[in-house]
C-alpha cells in the first residue's frame, strides 16, 4: 500500500536575526511529523533564520517580505511609517499565490502578525486556511482587529498573549517548546565557560541571555550590581543588538559599567549561538523586561536547565514564574533585583529547591514533542487527512 503524501505547509517569518520567535519555530518545524507535513520556510534569504533552516534541511524560499518593527515603544507598537513601508512591499503577495499554487499548499502557518496579515490575504484568495502564532503580549490595534478576521487559528503562547474580542474558538494556548533532555550540558562544557570568563565556583553567578535592546531592561542590572558591592556576585550579559540603533545602547551600557567600577563583576559575552552552557553555569537567570513578553524563550530554557528566575511580572512571565520557581519583582527597580539576588545568594537550600521546580515545571509545559503534536492537531482540525 502507498503511503499519502504529506500536507505540504508554508511557514512565514519577517525576522532579520534569530530571537526567541525564530528559535521556537525552529524546534517546531525540526520537531515536525514530516510523514503528514512537509514544511516550507518564506523568510528574508539573507537572514540568519534562512541559513539556520536550510543547515536543518527544510526548503527555504527567499520572499521580500516587510521587515520587523523596531518594539522599544511601550504604547506604539505600529506607527504609519512601519504601514506605508509594508505596503511597498506587497508584491510580495503575487509572488506567494504563485507559490502556494505551484506546491499545493495545504495550509500556511504565520510566525507573527506581519506575515499573518500577508498570508491571510493570501489564504483568502486560495483557499489555504491560515494558523498564527501569537508571540506578543502587546496591542497593534486595529491590525489585530483585521488580523483576527483574516486567519482560521490562533496559537498563543502564553495566557497573556490573548485576544479579549476575538472568538474563544479559534484561539489555543500552547506554550514554546525546548528540547528538555538536548538542554542538558556537560560539566567539561560548563568548566569551559568558567575558565573562558575566569570565574570562580565562590562566585554567585547570575545573567540575562537576551537580544540587547532597551526593553530588555539590562540597564537596571547593572544598577543593581552598582548595589550588590559586598556580594560576591558577577552578571552576565549574553547577547548581541537586534537593530542598528541598540549598538549605542549596548555602548552605553559599557561606559556605565565602567563609571561605577564594574568592569570586574560584569561581563559582556557578545552573542553566542549556543547559550546552553551559559545557562548551566548559571546560579540564577534574570529577565528584566520593561514591556511586556509574550513567552520568554529565556525563562523557558532556564527553567529547563534548572535554574531559579527573577523577572519582571510583564506578559507571559507573571505565569511561567511561580512563587515555587523564582521571584517576581516590580518592572524599572534595580533595588527590587538587588534586593531578590540577596535574598537567594543568602538561602542555598531555596535557590537548590526552586531550581528542582523550575525543572520540573518545564518538563510538565514546556517540552517540545508534546508542543508539536498539540500544533499538528490544530493543523488537523483545518485540513483533511488522507487516507
Amino acid at each position: 500500500m502507498v503511503s499519502p503524501k504529506p500536507h505540504n505547509i508554508l511557514y512565514l517569518d519577517s525576522g532579520s536575526g534569530i530571537g526567541g520567535g525564530q528559535r521556537s519555530l525552529l524546534f517546531l518545524l525540526k520537531h515536525l511529523d514530516r510523514t503528514h507535513f512537509q514544511p516550507f520556510l518564506g523568510c528574508l534569504g539573507d537572514s540568519m533564520l534562512a541559513v539556520a533552516a536550510g543547515e536543518a534541511g527544510i526548503p527555504v524560499i527567499s520572499l521580500n517580505l516587510p521587515a520587523a518593527h523596531d518594539k522599544k515603544d511601550k504604547i506604539r507598537r505600529f506607527t504609519l511609517n512601519d504601514l506605508i513601508r509594508d505596503c511597498q512591499q506587497l508584491g510580495v503577495l503575487f509572488q506567494l499565490l504563485g507559490f502556494v499554487k505551484l506546491h499545493r499548499i495545504s495550509l500556511i502557518h504565520a510566525n507573527s502578525l506581519a506575515t499573518a496579515l500577508i498570508g491571510g490575504i493570501v489564504g483568502k484568495f486560495s483557499g489555504a486556511p491560515v494558523v498564527m502564532h501569537k508571540r506578543y503580549a502587546t496591542s497593534y490595534g486595529f491590525l489585530d482587529r483585521v488580523g483576527e478576521k483574516l486567519v482560521d487559528r490562533v496559537i498563543l503562547v502564553s495566557k497573556a498573549t490573548r485576544w479579549d474580542f476575538a472568538p474563544e474558538s479559534k484561539q489555543v494556548l500552547i506554550y514554546n517548546g525546548m528540547e528538555l533532555e538536548a538542554d542538558c550540558v556537560s560539566d567539561t562544557a560548563g568548566e569551559g565557560v568558567r575558565e573562558q570568563w575566569n570565574l570562580t565556583r565562590e562566585d554567585l553567578l547570575v545573567g540575562v541571555v537576551t537580544r540587547i535592546t532597551p526593553e530588555k531592561g539590562i540597564h537596571l542590572l547593572i544598577e543593581a550590581m552598582a548595589e550588590l558591592a559586598g556580594v560576591q556576585v558577577k552578571l552576565l550579559i549574553v547577547g548581541g543588538p537586534y537593530f542598528p540603533e541598540d549598538t549605542a545602547y549596548i555602548d552605553g551600557l559599557k561606559t556605565r559599567v565602567k563609571k561605577l567600577n564594574l568592569e570586574d563583576r560584569v561581563i559582556f559575552t557578545g552573542f553566542l549561538s549556543d547559550t546552553r552552557a551559559i545557562t548551566a553555569v548559571l546560579d540564577i537567570m534574570l529577565v528584566p523586561s520593561i514591556i511586556p513578553e509574550a513567552c520568554p524563550r529565556t525563562i523557558i530554557e532556564a527553567m529547563a536547565a534548572g535554574k531559579s528566575v527573577i523577572a519582571t511580572p510583564l506578559g507571559g512571565s507573571k505565569e511561567l514564574v511561580t512563587p515555587d520557581t523564582g521571584i517576581l519583582v516590580s518592572p524599572d527597580d534595580p533595588s527590587a533585583i538587588a534586593d531578590s539576588i540577596l535574598k537567594l545568594a543568602k538561602d542555598g537550600e531555596l535557590l537548590t529547591r526552586m531550581g528542582k521546580a523550575a525543572r520540573l515545571r518545564a518538563e510538565q509545559l514546556f517540552s517540545i514533542e508534546k508542543n508539536t503534536r498539540l500544533t499538528e492537531t490544530v493543523y488537523r482540525s483545518l485540513v483533511p487527512m488522507k487516507p
